[in-house]
């Protein structure tokens, strides 16, 4: 079971919750938001049981993959040595694991892949929750920092009741995947979609679904 962190660790944590929500301040209250987008809203359903662990890196580790690191990805030369099956991140749905990439092509350039893989073996992330944002077709992007704050209060608001513990006690960490200027204004996409997933705070891959790990 989880202790409370105490003393540095514990304020490093309260803190880490500070900076995560300082950008949402500005944003509706999140009550207000989630009555009135309540229908699209999205959860990740129960997993069969599994073993759930987080898998720390370790330092020892000669394999290519925690080794040669970029931007904290694993670079693979080549899509052949890919875990998974190649999706949009954009077309990630809760309930999902995935891994991510830094593929080397042939002209020395890198390309971000994302796969989709089995939660019952080692991955990145999860995707617990997804919202859509409630602006029509036609609005004008809010503007970057006002979307993160938007987004932060959703993820944070449902990483408790998914994971099991306080997000400030939590060996876990919220990412978020939310729509740009560019795809809110694509005009077959119109991206609203908000995606929240969970990673290892500290780094290192999650064996099993954390839905309810008490991590």
């Amino acid at each position: 079971m989880l202790r409370r962190p105490s003393g540095s660790d514990a304020a490093r944590r309260s803190g880490r919750a500070r900076r995560f929500l300082a950008a949402a301040t500005a944003a509706v209250a999140l009550a207000a938001v989630v009555a009135a987008c309540g229908e699209q809203e999205e959860q990740a359903g129960p997993d069969e049981l599994a073993p759930v662990r987080i898998l720390r890196p370790d330092p020892e580790a000669a394999d290519d993959t925690q080794t040669q690191r970029r931007d904290g990805l694993p670079v693979v030369e080549g899509t052949d040595r890919l875990e998974g099956l190649i999706v949009n991140p954009y077309d990630l749905e809760a309930g999902q694991c995935f891994n991510s990439y830094l593929t080397l092509l042939g002209d020395n350039t890198f390309e971000e892949l994302t796969t989709v893989v089995d939660c019952a073996g080692p991955h990145d992330g999860e995707v617990y929750f997804q919202v859509f944002h409630p602006a029509e077709a036609g609005e004008p992007y809010p503007g970057p920092d006002e979307m993160l704050s938007w987004a932060q209060q959703h993820c944070y608001a449902q990483f408790e009741g998914f994971v099991g513990q306080e997000y400030e006690l939590s060996e876990l960490d919220i990412g978020i995947l939310h729509p740009t200027e560019l795809t809110w204004s694509d005009p077959i996409g119109r991206h609203r979609e908000v995606t929240c997933y969970v990673e290892a705070w500290r780094g290192g891959r999650l064996l099993g679904s954390m839905r309810g790990s008490g991590f």
